[in-house]
């Protein structure tokens, strides 16, 4: 039984919380079993209390105040985070090869009504070196791994443990790192989500109601009504008259990317349909001058969740996103967004989005283990202090049970072969577990910190040499930015 919100704290918590502040410092006791057994406060997200969350394998056994008794627990290696224990957050959109890349490389210099923004001189040379290091077309590289485990590192280092990445074409280095959800190589056995960056031919769409019927396809993610102008909100409609038969897009399945140009009517059949609806804040806002009407989405009852979209125009990971969403929220909408409702967004309802509600986006026991763990106010506050968090407070993530970043006072939990990279984020030091075992020069999962950054900032380099623009896009972006 939980208690209400409460007005001071915006935070709902199990009853007989207790914080568990103040308290030692964090640390790892080894055991002699192969499970970890993390304690803190849990913050499922739902609720949140003083307790322990055992890891068994890739899964999450048992969630409570005490694990004790359950099996593996007695002999488990105990980690001590004095932190918050979250579900890892979901980013829903994020084309994630362009992290390599930020604003310096390319930011809109105007407001538009429209993406017309692709055909601006600068941002097609920057989509020029995304294809050469990505070995489109006749490139003599292919970084395309190291990009990809680059923005996932990047979305790692804030937490993020699963991505919709739109990445392309299909690689297994997929597989390693945040999962690459949207890939068959995301260590779910299967992948049923489908994406589409722009909006679809009917042959497409056709192919979607298609998969929806065989339940091939669980997840459409459809960037509709991108931009201000009346083209904009027209293509809502067009979604649906564009399928034989009609409308067989607005289902539960589908979710709706961007969405900047809908109104009432629209959200009244979205939450009619139980579409979903996915918020780039920082991105629209950056590109649009304005967002999708949230609030009236949630007072539809429509799902949102949260994307990053990608680093360009965009946050650099979710929890920027998340400090953005909830700045505009109270700058535009008077903080009718609590953090309570920004966590949702990153957890239970991006899972949902996904269709992968059963094994991902809470901590319950038999969902996968993907943990986020933060420091900071574990007292009174826990979804505040989420949404205020920045990199260096994230003190250890766990991706399927296997602790790959945090603090490296936790260091001793994570595997120790291949070993892991010590980095520096923001003045704390912190691991980062970058190389998997069995990794061959195909499937580059042996790769080290140092050789993805050293292979993407040598290819960046030949890109420009060859100066086949007025701009330059090297060296890579920093994996965080330090305020």
């Amino acid at each position: 039984m939980a208690s209400t919100p409460s007005a001071a704290t915006d935070t709902v918590f199990a009853d007989g919380f207790e914080p568990p502040c103040p308290g030692a410092a964090p640390g790892v006791t080894p055991g002699i079993g192969s499970a970890l057994l993390l304690r803190g406060t849990v913050v499922t997200p739902a609720v949140a209390f003083v307790g322990e969350v055992l890891v068994q394998g890739d899964t999450i056994a048992c969630a409570a105040v005490s694990c004790a008794g359950q099996p593996g627990a007695d002999t488990a290696t105990l980690v001590e985070t004095k932190g918050l224990i979250f579900p890892g957050l979901i980013d829903t959109y994020n084309i994630v090869l362009f992290d390599v890349f930020d604003e310096i490389d390319w930011a809109p210099t105007q407001v538009y009504t429209r993406p017309n923004w692709s055909s601006d001189p600068r941002y097609a040379a920057l989509v020029e070196a995304k294809q050469y290091l990505n070995g489109e077309g006749l490139s003599p590289v292919d970084l395309g791994c190291e990009m990809d485990k680059y923005g996932e590192l990047k979305a790692l280092f804030a937490g993020t443990t699963s991505i919709v990445s739109s990445a392309s074409p299909l690689r297994s280095c997929y597989a390693s790192l945040a999962r690459t959800i949207d890939q068959q190589y995301n260590d779910l056995g299967a992948d049923y989500i489908q994406t589409s960056a722009s909006f679809p031919t009917a042959m497409a769409a056709n192919q979607v109601c298609t998969n929806f019927a065989s339940d091939s396809t669980h997840a459409y993610l459809v960037n509709v009504a991108e931009g201000t102008e009346a083209s904009a909100l027209n293509q809502f409609a067009q979604l649906g008259a564009i399928t034989t038969p009609l409308n067989c897009l607005y289902a539960p399945q589908t979710a709706i990317v961007h969405g900047t140009a809908l109104g009432d009517a629209q959200f009244t059949t979205m939450s009619g349909a139980g579409m979903s609806l996915i918020w780039l804040p920082h991105a629209d806002a950056a590109l649009y001058g304005q967002t999708a009407n949230v609030p009236l989405a949630l007072a539809k009852g429509i799902n949102v969740s949260l994307g990053t979209n990608w680093s360009i125009a965009g946050s650099h990971n979710l929890l920027e996103e998340l400090r953005f969403a909830d700045a505009f929220d109270n700058a535009n909408w008077g903080d009718v967004l609590t953090p309570f409702d920004l966590v949702q967004m990153v957890t239970t309802h991006a899972a949902k989005t996904l269709a992968l509600d059963a094994v991902l986006g809470s901590i319950e026991a038999g969902k996968k283990a993907d943990l986020t763990v933060v420091s900071g106010n574990t007292c009174s506050a826990p979804w505040s202090t989420l949404v205020s968090a920045r990199p260096r407070d994230v003190r250890l993530v766990l991706v399927g049970g296997v602790p790959l970043y945090g603090d490296t006072v936790l260091q001793s939990a994570a595997p120790s072969s291949p070993g892991c990279d010590a980095v520096d984020v923001c003045g704390v030091p912190k691991f980062a577990c970058v190389a998997e075992s069995g990794g061959t020069a195909s499937n580059k999962l042996g790769q080290t910190l140092a050789e993805i950054v050293g292979n993407l900032t040598t290819g960046s380099a030949d890109y420009d040499a060859l100066n086949l623009t007025q701009w330059a896009f090297a060296p890579v972006t920093p994996l965080v930015d330090c305020p």
